[in-house]
């Protein structure tokens, strides 16, 4: 079975919200959570989100009907999780990349590097995700407006490292986002071949030409 996400669906650590370790009721409840997430991506992956009934689902899961829908209800509100999941750990990655100074070429890479990992990781969720959102609204929703935050993060950086005014520091960010995104998309999770070195460091130089400090005497048409 596919194994989703190296976040966990329902919290990021073994304790629930007031620190306290969860109960052996709360850490089943997580546990069987998850079984259905991972089965869920593991059928989308086999027959396409459109196609995936929740008995495929339960099946993958070795679950009852009755059991999915205590914890969701459709096929749509896996992908929600799963979409909202990952959006809180890509803003945070991002905030890592961002919260010090300008990026050297070293910290680039080595970020980039492993955002590939982490396409690696999630790729059977993000083409669940993609998939989802082309017929579902509502994910197509959450998944602009976490892009929306995350462009927010980067512009915020892209400012205070050179002083851009907001306009000119969103498109940066957001042809960044938008750049690396679909180079990954076909890379990773449409198995378009390519060296991972070689990709890595041409995906970091364009990275670099985006960022580089602009002139403030850019002439506007």
């Amino acid at each position: 079975m596919t194994s989703w996400c190296n976040v966990d669906p329902v919290t990021r650590h073994d304790d629930g919200p007031d620190g306290k370790a969860l109960s052996l009721r709360d850490e089943q409840k997580r546990l069987t959570r998850r079984r259905l997430i991972d089965g869920a991506l593991a059928a989308f992956e086999r027959k396409g989100y459109a196609s995936t009934t929740i008995d495929d689902i339960v099946a993958e899961a070795n679950a009852s009907r009755a059991t999915f829908y205590l914890h969701f209800k459709s096929k749509a509100e896996v992908v929600l999780v799963v979409t909202e999941t990952l959006g809180r750990r890509w803003r945070e990655l991002f905030v890592e990349l961002t919260s010090g100074g300008r990026l050297s070429r070293a910290q680039l890479h080595v970020w980039l590097d492993g955002m590939v990992q982490n396409y690696e990781t999630n790729r059977a969720s993000l083409d669940a995700m993609d998939q989802a959102a082309a017929i579902e609204p509502e994910v197509a929703a959450v998944r602009l407006a976490s892009i929306r935050e995350t462009v927010g993060v980067m512009a915020d950086s892209i400012r205070r490292w050179y002083g851009d005014d907001e306009d000119d520091a969103r498109i940066r960010a957001a042809l960044l986002l938008a750049q690396m995104d679909r180079f990954l998309q076909l890379w990773i999770v449409r198995g378009l071949p390519f060296e991972r070195e070689r990709a890595v460091a041409m995906l970091a130089d364009q990275w670099l030409s985006v960022l580089a400090p602009r002139g403030r005497s850019r002439s506007r048409t």
